[in-house]
Formats: C-alpha cells, structure tokens, sequence
C-alpha cells in the first residue's frame, strides 16, 4: 500500500495495486473504498471537476464497487444532486455518526472529508453552506448554532426511514421513447392490474421543474417500476433515489440488451421482457409486485379491461 492521489477525486489516499489495465484498488477519504481500472481512469482524464464529483458522490454510495472502462460513459453523465437532496444526505450520515439525541456534533476533518463525497459537494465551502445554512438556519434541522441535531431534524429522518405503506401509487421510470410506448402501457397494466395506480411523470400535468416534481411522486409512491432499456441515467438515478427513500424497486428490462445492465444493478433479480410478448410482462409485473408488497386496494372498473386493451 502506498500514499498517492485518489483517481476520481484527486485526493490524498492509500492505494494498493490493481492488475486490471493497471489501475487501483483506493481507499479514499472523500470517495472510501473502490477499484478502478487504468483504462477507465484513461478516459476521465479529461473530466470536469463537477463529474469527478457526481462520480466521487456515487461511490459513496455503492462502496466496494470496480470501476471498468465501459462503465464510464455512464458515469460521466450521472445527475448532480439538488441542494436538497445533498443536505439530507450529510444529515443521514450525521445521524448515524452521533445516533444519541442531543449528542454534539463533532465534524472534525476525517468525517468532514467523508461529507464532502456523500453530499456531492464541490468544496468545504459548499459543505458549510450545506450545514450552516440550509440545514441549520433554513430547515432547522440543526439547533445549538449547528452543533446538535434538533427535534424537528430527528422527526424528518424519522419521515424519511418510513415507505409509504398507505400509497396506492407506482412510479415508472423509464425511456421516453416511441420505440417503447407499447411497453408503457403492459407496464401500467400490470401495476394497475395489481390494484395500484400507475404513473409515469410525463403523462401528469404539472408546472414545477421536472426534477422537484419527479422527486416528489417518487417520495409519495409505494414502489418504483425501473426499466433499464435503453440504459438512461436519469432511470438508474430515479431508481438509487428511491432505494435511498427505503422505497422498494422493481426491475426491468428488454431482453436484448438485459447483459448490459449496470454493474451495480446487475445482480438484482430484473424481470426480462420481448416485445412481441407484453402480455408475459403486464403479468410478470403484477405477480412480482403482488408476491413483493401483497395486492394492493384499487380494482380497475372493468376488470377485463385491462388486459384486453393495449
């Protein structure tokens, strides 16, 4: 093991060698624990710092991961956490540092460090803006000058570690593309045929920003329908953001292009699908979906309805 800088975010860290087009195995203090081949850090070179950021941000959170060439693509289009999102993050790890209520907080460097990658920050800066401003005298999540977390912090982690068990409703993310539309509506079907209420954020009517809107049908939903066709960043981020939520997510994707699942999805159980067989995948859903979470309340009015219509 030696001291060099960390591929991704440039930071001082341990790394142990790595056979794999010679890259490393890195135990970072901003990134923690990942490996990366020599080829994939090859094509990052010409990264922004806001991507070795998002990426130094994603690693956070799948800890023990290996990062290959052909993953980078991918990771160079990952989504750059809302304010919000960013600050529930450092709260979260805040509440598991110092579990105790009342305990003081004592961010000292290594854990200030660790921040800075859960909450995608750029800088100590934007970490201190994060904390003092918007979790303290924002939301007061923070009380005692930002040195302990405050009861109304505690009752929102509280809010955020419950599913919606009473939801009646099923978040699809997924392409948006005419080449699956057919595929849409065997998705809804299925949902709806488990006695849910589907949605699809492009089909609803809103006037807010995209981003708040999906962000906030996804934290009032009961599960998430992720289809991986067509590989979209914005499906695999819906997806992580809901399993942050402790919302349960459901997999799927087009047969064809099943092998080229991310890496960090791979390995779940994901429902395959053919285009020319959307009856198999309306009922594969429904039965997933009622075998995970019981059927839920709804009934369609014409029960035959459903399955007849495409």
């Amino acid at each position: 093991m030696q001291t060099a800088n960390c591929l991704v975010c440039r930071a001082k860290a341990d790394v142990i060698g790595y056979a794999a087009g010679s890259g490393a195995h890195t135990i970072c203090p901003r990134c923690g624990t990942f490996k990366i081949s020599g080829l994939a850090s090859h094509e990052m070179s010409l990264w922004s710092q806001q991507q070795r950021v998002n990426l130094s941000g994603w690693i956070r959170e799948h800890q023990e991961c290996e990062i290959v060439v052909s993953d980078v693509p991918r990771l160079a289009a990952l989504i750059t956490p809302p304010v919000g999102e960013k600050a529930e993050k450092v709260l979260l790890r805040l509440s598991t540092a110092f579990p105790k209520p009342g305990a003081r907080l004592n961010v000292e460097t290594q854990l200030r460090t660790e921040l800075l990658g859960r909450a995608s920050a750029s800088d100590d800066e934007e970490l201190t803006f994060l904390l003092q401003e918007y979790l303290f005298h924002e939301k007061a999540y923070l009380t005692d000058e930002g040195m302990k977390i405050s009861p109304k912090g505690w009752a929102h982690l509280h809010a955020l570690a419950q599913t919606n068990n009473s939801s009646q409703q099923g978040f699809i993310a997924m392409w948006f593309a005419d080449e699956i539309i057919e595929a849409w509506k065997a998705i809804d079907r299925g949902i709806a045929d488990a006695g849910y209420t589907p949605l699809r954020i492009d089909q609803k009517q809103h006037n807010n920003e995209i981003t708040d809107e999906m962000i906030a049908e996804i934290r009032k939903s009961r599960f998430l329908v992720a289809d991986l066709t067509g590989h979209r960043n914005g499906v695999y981020y819906e997806a992580g953001f809901a399993k942050g939520l402790g919302i349960g997510v459901i997999w799927l994707c087009r047969k064809d292009e099943l092998m080229i699942s991310h890496f960090d999805v791979n390995h779940f159980a994901i429902i395959p699908w053919e285009a020319d067989k959307l009856e198999d995948l309306s009922n594969a859903l429904k039965n997933r979906i009622e075998a995970t979470l019981g059927r839920g309340p709804l009934m369609p009015l014409n029960p035959s309805a459903s399955t007849a219509s495409a």
